[in-house]
């Protein structure tokens, strides 16, 4: 329990240090969360929420398993498993994005041609894009019908989506509209084609290599499961809580850790950039 003590102290430390809104040092982490939805919510509290969630998990390990090398394993791991659920959040995220872009592009550039204004053609759109986009999405259509520049709401749209398509269609439509805007349907109308064909890629691609990542989280789970099973026995505790059986936990950790970060590598595709964006 020492061991789960002194890593409150120091994450809560790091917490309190990513709270500075004035540190250009998280601006990483900043974009990840925005990209995983919760761009309401400051570094700080997610660093401090994981500190009590590891410390947590770290003591209930502890509490059911009494052997002393686990419970700081456990709360790595207590760690690792909500940033997973965070990045998994994430890329379903996008997934869903992905999936609408295509038609709401076309929406968008249908109203433009049919002659109404842009935010009347953003308006329209509305409900089909996902939900927690809504409300970022009606700021900005309310923006431009009181008079705001399409860039300054646009640009706000963006940080808020945080979505690579998404930058590309703000962006693209800002363009258009400053050279005068005869020519955004024929620009929405090739960006709709151009993101159809990579969704379709991606897809393909994603689907062969979906068997990787199960297998990387089934290797790396169930043996940690069998010594679990395996220390809830007092007659094997001796075992583990000896220096050679400590060591070797550590050292299978250790191996865990690395043989999960390859194969997820592998069965990684390469993520589309957000080549434009507000740092």
């Amino acid at each position: 329990m020492v061991t789960a003590v002194i890593a409150l102290v120091a994450l809560t430390g790091v917490g309190l240090m990513f709270h500075n809104p004035s540190g250009r040092s998280v601006g990483g982490l900043r974009r990840w969360l925005d990209e995983c939805g919760l761009h309401r919510i400051a570094v700080g509290t997610i660093a401090v929420a994981l500190a009590v969630l590891a410390v947590t998990v770290a003591g209930i390990v502890s509490v059911l398993v009494p052997i002393p090398v686990l419970a700081p394993l456990a709360g790595v791991a207590g760690l690792a498993i909500p940033i997973a659920t965070l990045d998994a959040a994430r890329t379903r995220r996008r997934v869903l994005a992905e999936s609408r872009w295509p038609d709401v592009i076309d929406a968008i550039r249908m109203a433009i041609r049919s002659g109404v204004p842009l935010h009347e053609a953003l308006e329209s759109v509305v409900a089909q894009v996902p939900t927690d986009w809504r409300v970022a999405w009606n700021d900005a259509t309310s923006s431009l019908a009181r008079g705001a520049s399409v860039a300054n709401a646009l640009m706000r749209l963006r940080a808020t989506l945080a979505e690579p398509i998404a930058d590309r269609v703000c962006e693209s439509i800002i363009i258009a509209t400053e050279m005068g805007g005869t020519e955004l349907p024929r620009v929405l109308e090739e960006l709709a084609r151009s993101t159809r064909e990579e969704i379709r890629i991606r897809r393909e691609a994603t689907s062969r290599q979906s068997w990787v990542r199960h297998a990387a989280r089934l290797g790396a789970a169930a043996p940690w499961l069998v010594v679990v099973l395996l220390g809830s026995r007092p007659e094997n505790r001796t075992a583990f809580t000896s220096a050679a059986g400590v060591s070797l936990l550590v050292a299978c950790a250790g191996a865990t850790v690395v043989a999960y970060i390859v194969m997820t590598a592998m069965g990684r595709l390469p993520e589309a950039r957000r080549w434009v964006r507000d740092d």
